[in-house]
Parts: C-alpha cells; sequence; structure tokens
C-alpha cells in the first residue's frame, strides 16, 4: 500500500539524500498519481505539478540547509507532499520534531493573505482531523507551527516568534511565520525552543493515522449547522410535514438498529426538488445522530454551493462580542471554524478514493448517500482508476470494517429519473449489495413502484426488507407555484403529446406558461424583466450542447458555480447577469427562480420519438444512450423555482454550417410547441411577474 506522502525520510536520510534523488521519487509519484485525475483536469493538474516540482527544486537546497544548522536536530523527520484526501488537501512539507510539528508552504515570489490563510488552515486541519496529531497535542503538549517560505525572495525583516493562539487552539502558532533561505534555520530553531514536549510521534504512524473528527469540530459543527434550520434553504412550508414525518422515522430505524448492533440501509425516493437532500442534511447535521453522521454526494457543486451558502449566513451572523455565541467559539477563531465544519459533507470521489487507505472512516457510523441511484458499476473508471467491486458493495464493505461492533447504517437517497451518466446501476444496486454484504433494507411501497425497477416483487418480499412508511417524498418544493411543471417535462421527454397539452393547459392557467424562443436575447430580455431583488434567473443547458457555441454559450467552460449561485447581480460571475450557461452536472440538485434552458440538436425529435447525439468533429454522431440524455434534459427541464423560457436556436439556414441543421432545431421547437409551450415574444414581455 502507498504512502499518503510522496516522499518520507528520517531528517538524517533527507540530508545525504541527492537532490536529483529525491525529485525523481516526488516525479514518479506526482506521474502515479495523475492516474486518479479526470480526463477534464489533467492539463490543469499538469500546470500544478510543474510549478509544484518548480517550486520544490528550489525549496529542497533551502530546506537541506536549514536543517543542517545548529539548533535543528530536534527535528526527526521530513514528509514532502502529504496527501490528506479526506480533506482533499495536499501539503508541500511537514516536519516532525520533539514536540514540535512544523507545515511548511513553500512560495516562490511574495506571501500574501491567502498564502498565510493556507498554510494555517493545514494546521488546523491536522489539529481537529489527524487523529495522531490531535493526541499528540492533547496528551504530550506538543505545539503546532505553521511557515511559509519564499524559495526566490528575500523578506524584509527576519521572522519574529508570533506567540501561541489562545482559547480554542492553545496547541497552535497564534499565526503562521514567514521565512527565506536564510531565516529558515532560524525560525525552526527559535520554535524548537518554545516547546513544552519533547515528544516525537513516529513517522509511520503519523502517516497511517486515521482520520477522525475531535470533539471540538464536532461540537462546532453541530452547534453552526443545528442554528441554521437546513429546510429554510428551501423556502416552501407546503410539504415540510412531509419532511418532518420523514426525518422522524429514520431516526427512530437508526436508534432501533444501533440498539441491536445491526447493518442497516434506509431509502428514502423522491421526484426532483422533493426534499430528499434536505433530509439528508436535517439527519447528518441536526438529528440524535450527527456526532456519527456524513452525508456523501457525488454532486460536487452542490457540496461547494452549500458550504459557501452556509458559511456567508454564518459569517453574518457574528457581532462584535469576544465570543461567538451561535459556537462558543471566539470571534477570531470563527473563521478556523467555518472552513473546518464541511467535513461532514464529502465529495463521493474523496469517499470512494480513500478505500484503499489502511483505516476505515471513523466519522460516518450513520452515512446519508446523496443521489445514491448514481452508484457506479464494478470496473467503472473513478479517479482513473477502475472499481475493484460494485460501488454500493463497496460501502457497505467500508462500513462494515470500520464498526465492527455496534453496528451501522446508511441512508440511502434516491431521486428517479434521473442517470445522467453511465455506468450508473440505479437503486438495484443496493438491494443486491445488502443481500451480498448481509445488511438489513427499509423501503417504502412507493420506492418500489419506480417506474425503473425491475422485479419489485421479490424486493417487496425479501426477507432482509423491513417496512418504512414514510419513504418516498411526492410533492415538490422546487416549483411551487405549480408542480405541474415536472409533469409536463415528464410528458414531453416520454413523447405523450396529450399529456403535455393538459399539464401546459393548467400551467397556463396558474400564469406560469412554459414560454418558447428562438431568439436569446428575447429570453434573456424575458428573464431580466422577471428577476428582481435577490432572486437568481440563470441560462443551463446540456453538457453536450456543443453548438451553442455558435450563440456565443459554451457548455464547457464550467463557470465557478458557487459564485454563480451566491454572487450578487452586480457581479459578472452572478447567473442573473445571463453571460455564462452551466451545464447539467453543475446544476442538478441546485435551482433558480427564473430558467433558460438552451436546447441543442443532442437531443432532437425524430418520427416517432427523441434521439441523443454527439458532436465529434465535423458532424454529429448517433448516441445510443438516449435515456440518459433525456434524463439530462429533466434535470434541466425542472431547475426553475418561479418560471422557464426555453430557447432553441434558428439553426443555420444557408445550409453551410451542418452541425447546425435548421431543421434538426425546427423539429424540437415544433414539438415542444405542439406540447403546449407558448410563443415568447420578441421583447421579452410575457408572463406575470411574481413578488
Amino acid at each position: 500500500m502507498k504512502s499518503r506522502a510522496w516522499y518520507d525520510a528520517t531528517r538524517e536520510e533527507f540530508l545525504v539524500a541527492s537532490r536529483e534523488t529525491i525529485a525523481a521519487q516526488l516525479a514518479v509519484r506526482a506521474a502515479d498519481e495523475s492516474l486518479e485525475i479526470e480526463a477534464d483536469q489533467a492539463l490543469e493538474w499538469r500546470r500544478s505539478v510543474e510549478l509544484l516540482q518548480a517550486t520544490l527544486r528550489d525549496g529542497l537546497p533551502i530546506l537541506q540547509r536549514a536543517l543542517s544548522t545548529p539548533g535543528a536536530e530536534l527535528v526527526r523527520h521530513v514528509i514532502l507532499e502529504f496527501d490528506f484526501k479526506r480533506r482533499g488537501l495536499r501539503m508541500d512539507c511537514l516536519l516532525l520534531a520533539d514536540g514540535v510539528l512544523f507545515v511548511l508552504e513553500f512560495k516562490r515570489t511574495e506571501i500574501g493573505s491567502s498564502d498565510r490563510d493556507q498554510v494555517m488552515g493545514y494546521a488546523v486541519n491536522l489539529i481537529e482531523f489527524h487523529k495522531i496529531t490531535q493526541q499528540w497535542c492533547k496528551q504530550d503538549d506538543a505545539l503546532v507551527v505553521p511557515i511559509v517560505v519564499l524559495t526566490e525572495a528575500d523578506l524584509a525583516e527576519a521572522p519574529e516568534w508570533p506567540g501561541v493562539s489562545g482559547g480554542n487552539w492553545p496547541s497552535l502558532a497564534a499565526r503562521p511565520l514567514e521565512a527565506d533561505a536564510i531565516t529558515l534555520g532560524s525560525a525552526i530553531a527559535s520554535s524548537l525552543s518554545r516547546r513544552k514536549s519533547s515528544v516525537c510521534k513516529d513517522r509511520c504512524e503519523w502517516l497511517d493515522s486515521d482520520f477522525s473528527p475531535s470533539s471540538s469540530i464536532i461540537d462546532a459543527t453541530l452547534s453552526l449547522y443545528g442554528n441554521h434550520d437546513v429546510a429554510a434553504i428551501a423556502e416552501h412550508a407546503a410539504p415540510a410535514e412531509a419532511i418532518k414525518r420523514s426525518v422522524d422515522e429514520i431516526n427512530e430505524q437508526i436508534a432501533a438498529v444501533f440498539a441491536e448492533g445491526g447493518y442497516h440501509i434506509i431509502f428514502l425516493s423522491g421526484a426532483p426538488g422533493a426534499g430528499k437532500t434536505l433530509v439528508g442534511l436535517d439527519v447528518a447535521m441536526r438529528g440524535n445522530h450527527a456526532a456519527t453522521s456524513v452525508l456523501v454526494t457525488g454532486n460536487v457543486p452542490l457540496v461547494n454551493v452549500l458550504n459557501r451558502a452556509l458559511k456567508g449566513s454564518y459569517q453574518t451572523q457574528a457581532t462584535n462580542t469576544e465570543v461567538w455565541t451561535r459556537t462558543g467559539y471566539r470571534r477570531k477563531d470563527a473563521a478556523h471554524v467555518i472552513n473546518a465544519a464541511n467535513f461532514k459533507i464529502v465529495k463521493a470521489h474523496a469517499f470512494l478514493g480513500a478505500l484503499d487507505q489502511p483505516h476505515g472512516q471513523t466519522d460516518g457510523r450513520v452515512l446519508v448517500f446523496d443521489e445514491a441511484q448514481r452508484t457506479y458499476e464494478k470496473g467503472r473508471i473513478v479517479n482513473r482508476r477502475p472499481l475493484r467491486d460494485h460501488e454500493a458493495n463497496l460501502v457497505l464493505q467500508v462500513q462494515r470494517d470500520a464498526y465492527p461492533a455496534g453496528g451501522a447504517v446508511v441512508l440511502a437517497l434516491i431521486g428517479h429519473n434521473q442517470a445522467i451518466n453511465r455506468g450508473e446501476r440505479g437503486i438495484v444496486a443496493w438491494f443486491e449489495a445488502a443481500v451480498t454484504e448481509d445488511w438489513t433494507f427499509a423501503v417504502s411501497d412507493e420506492t418500489l413502484a419506480l417506474a425503473e425497477l425491475k422485479n419489485r416483487n421479490e424486493w417487496a418480499t425479501h426477507p432482509k426488507r423491513r417496512p418504512l412508511k414514510n419513504g418516498h417524498l411526492s410533492q415538490s418544493m422546487r416549483f411551487y407555484r405549480n408542480a405541474e411543471i415536472e409533469t409536463w417535462a415528464d410528458a414531453v421527454l416520454a413523447g405523450d403529446v396529450a399529456l403535455a397539452k393538459r399539464s401546459a393547459a393548467v400551467l397556463d392557467e396558474n400564469e406560469s406558461s412554459i414560454w418558447l424562443t428562438r431568439r436569446l436575447e428575447s429570453a434573456r430580455a424575458w428573464a431580466r424583466r422577471l428577476a428582481v431583488g435577490e432572486q437568481r434567473a440563470g441560462l443551463i443547458a446540456s453538457g453536450q450542447a456543443r453548438r451553442l457555441a455558435a450563440e456565443g454559450l459554451f457548455v464547457q467552460l464550467k463557470p465557478d458555480i458557487e459564485a454563480w449561485m451566491l454572487a450578487p447581480n452586480s457581479d459578472i460571475r452572478s447567473s442573473t447577469r445571463l453571460e455564462t450557461v452551466q451545464n447539467q452536472f453543475q446544476v442538478q440538485g441546485l435551482e433558480l427562480d427564473y430558467c433558460v434552458v438552451c436546447w441543442d440538436a443532442d437531443l432532437r425529435r425524430g418520427k416517432a420519438d427523441w434521439t441523443s447525439h454527439k458532436i465529434s468533429g465535423a458532424d454529429w454522431n448517433g448516441d445510443s444512450f438516449t435515456d440518459v440524455a433525456k434524463n439530462t434534459y429533466r434535470v434541466l427541464l425542472t431547475r426553475a423555482r418561479r418560471g422557464m423560457a426555453i430557447f432553441v436556436p434558428s439553426g443555420d439556414r444557408s445550409g453551410v454550417d451542418v452541425t447546425r441543421n435548421a431543421a434538426f432545431y425546427d423539429g424540437i421547437a415544433g414539438f415542444l410547441f405542439e406540447c403546449g409551450a407558448k410563443e415568447l415574444p420578441a421583447d421579452g414581455r410575457a408572463g406575470t411577474d411574481i413578488v
């Protein structure tokens, strides 16, 4: 099993090793780790590694010189490029010394506030989440010292000892030290002279440490999330009682399982926008079992937006008092709490990437698995490596291994008709995994009635099934003025014109008409007129809608989703500026007040059904994954809370550009009009302003 560090050695081994040897070892690990990077991130990865190698090439002689200076003999071990996967962090350099853990970050020519925040964040993460470091600080009174080191410039002044932080982190230097090639040795020696302990941890033990959130960070996180009603993220009260019943029953089942010491899966299903994720957040953040619960999701944009939104909410609630009463933390420590508190929301790829670590998870006895129907099959490439077993099987294996006594629970949140990736097995993967790994499961009759589930009678009568009354959320919270939008979208994608017309008529009666235009500027004018105050509008499209580039919309651009969703309308990154477009992967699980759905020829109308296509070079090619393409547009058509307009380009009527054949787009628009969409006036003045 490979080390979590790209390089580690004793101080003596490091000092006698040639810089070329160390650099070569780092290069080998960099090449190996590149296999775990998604293809579309490869260029960014190569650039970051080139910068890293350049920085370390300059940093190695500085570090060797510093560790050769008198007073630095108490440094016992050198660790380069430590991969703290569970937190998604990779740290330049760590030095294990007698009574001191040094956290070094190399910078080339200047040190900014973000650099200081970065290295301080690394130190806080180790104190709060690295079990051996926690024990070292708590039991042995070790000191953690972050240092930013310049490799190609000199500091104007020699570093001064900043003192030790009071309050919640008595083992941490109050602020990062700053050093250069000349002063790094003295900075290390000065810190060592202030240590209170002479204990040094074994390097192998430190590298193999469990991920284990400290009690203080758990308390802080529960305080943060517990005082912020998660359901308030969506401002809809109608389905609140159904959500409460579901949360209560789930918590009751968890308590019963723990009392028995069993292993149990609970399924919660629902349509898009029904509140499944809100239930998962409530269980993970506020329930009786929140201290040992995490939410795992493959929806990275949702994680980023949610964390940014909650972080902003807590920051605005801070006061000028010394103690931030919401957490009990001092105000100057609150930033560390906020930045670390998102450990309870885990990105699925990071979770899967940690499966090969020597120890199981220690913070997720209740594992809330969002979008669980998107579980991957055995052999699926994740982080550029094939899964050794079906993902659902791996999850249950990890949970049982991590909690051999007392039991464990997986809460699987299931969205139906939402498969937007190939190689996804659906809900049946979890049923089969429960049988294979000897887990019981609770599922409602409504969940078993989902259209995509086969052999439902087999699972309905299975001996491992337990009853569940409130396991399906049927009422949408998203398009709260009229949930008929989801019925219309389903009918359109199923090709059911009669049902789509009836649904469109209901929407018209409720002043929630579906508008369609062939002019993008008309759609923009419509959205800008209706979105007032803090309401949000945005352009969304399929990730395969490559020919929208001719309209100035680039689906592969992937603007920063946090700023796109949360920045004020005056910010050019805001969705409401209607300048950039997000695809289905970015917006799944999120919602806007007004959506402009931009429809390209990747899903077009054939003689009797929809057909899917992918652009390849100079033309479109037929694609056999039409269900995936339909689900992509299902996601797009169900993102709006208040209103939706669909933009279908006119195409190239000259016939020169075969990828923009006007017939493709005319067929799409004609069918949508047939399904009840109404033509948007050229000036965009349609619909009712909603207060």
